[in-house]
């Protein structure tokens, strides 16, 4: 009879155990996809109650036009590095198309001149597409290689000079606005509700997050691995293209070497966003917290008179700190499992 009263208490103990279990579960789970809005609430807060006016719509209208080019590029990185890739190339393929947009608009209308400048940004993307995903080379070593060449590439063209655009309609795509609102920052936001929308409810959008999580297994499954990996390339490649026309746009001028240091922010965008490097994990909305965060992180320390040499060393702890979390969220949940 005493076995009989005592024998519940295990079950008792294993019913709490799994109920702790769960838990732990969920909290991780909860921890790795929201931690990072909370992130960027706490950062809003800290930046506006040290500055009010960062909330006017005047601040957030002039970050949205700052961080436009960017904020693009990132949105395709998304793809590539969804898929397990990597693009290094991005930041001498949009000084090339940003120099190709103002050369070519010193003699012709505006809207060719942008369709030239995409059209260089898409061959870009191609060839990386191809040298990756058909021919099979590591990406970082190939995106770093066509990085390189198409560096070399607008230095040759320009001969380190910068072409400088005289029409006045040239710089209406980088520089107009709407009621206060930038056509930059309109674009911007398009383009990512475009690309939130593929990722999460297209085929397209599966294939690349399946590509990502196990590429042999999406091969068995029907999937083709190559067309989706070189895709997301020629995704990459356009987007050159856009953000270069924006920024020979917002200048009306551009010249070789335009800006080497977005391709920081690029990756940044979209690993503080929580993006996983290893590809399978992430999504659209999590590269636009990533962009906020990083926005606001260099818009407030101009609010806050900050010296912007310590932007760097932040930057780079958040993108240490970003992976490391990554890291750490896989292993709990792999636990958990």
């Amino acid at each position: 009879m005493t076995k009989g009263r005592a024998a519940p208490k295990p079950a008792t103990v294993g019913a709490e155990g799994r109920r702790v279990d769960l838990a732990w579960r969920y909290g991780t789970a909860a921890l790795r996809t929201y931690g990072i809005v909370l992130a960027f609430i706490i950062l809003v807060v800290i930046v506006t109650y040290g500055n009010p006016a960062f909330l006017s719509d005047r601040n957030i209208f002039n970050m949205l036009s700052q961080w436009a080019p960017a904020g693009i590029m990132a949105v395709a990185m998304t793809f590539v590095i969804l898929t397990g890739g990597f693009d290094l190339s991005v930041a001498s393929g949009y000084s090339l198309c940003a120099v190709t947009a103002a050369a070519v608009g010193q003699h012709v209308d505006p809207a060719l001149a942008f369709l030239a400048a995409i059209a260089v940004g898409l061959v870009v993307g191609l060839v990386n597409g191809v040298l990756v995903a058909a021919i099979g080379i590591n990406p970082f070593i190939t995106t770093v290689g066509t990085g390189f060449v198409l560096g070399g590439l607008a230095f040759v063209v320009t001969k380190n000079a910068a072409f400088v655009v005289d029409n006045y309609d040239f710089g209406t795509l980088g520089a107009g606005r709407w009621h206060g609102f930038p056509y930059s920052g309109m674009l911007l936001l398009a383009l990512m509700l475009i690309g939130g929308l593929i990722l999460a409810k297209t085929i397209y959008g599966e294939s690349v997050y399946a590509v990502g999580g196990n590429r042999e297994a999406s091969r068995l499954s029907g999937i083709r691995v190559r067309t989706v990996v070189g895709s997301t390339y020629v995704l990459s490649g356009l987007s050159m293209g856009v953000a270069g026309i924006l920024t020979a746009s917002q200048l009306n001028s551009a010249q070789a070497n335009l800006d080497p240091a977005i391709i920081f922010d690029v990756l940044t965008i979209v690993v503080v966003g929580g993006t996983s490097l290893a590809g399978g994990f992430g999504s659209m909305w999590r590269t636009a917290v990533g962009l906020g965060i990083i926005a606001t992180i260099s818009n407030g320390f101009i609010l806050l008179d900050i010296s912007p040499f310590y932007q760097d060393i932040i930057k780079g702890s958040i993108i240490v700190g970003a992976l490391a979390l990554d890291v750490l969220a896989r292993r709990l949940a792999a636990r958990s499992r």
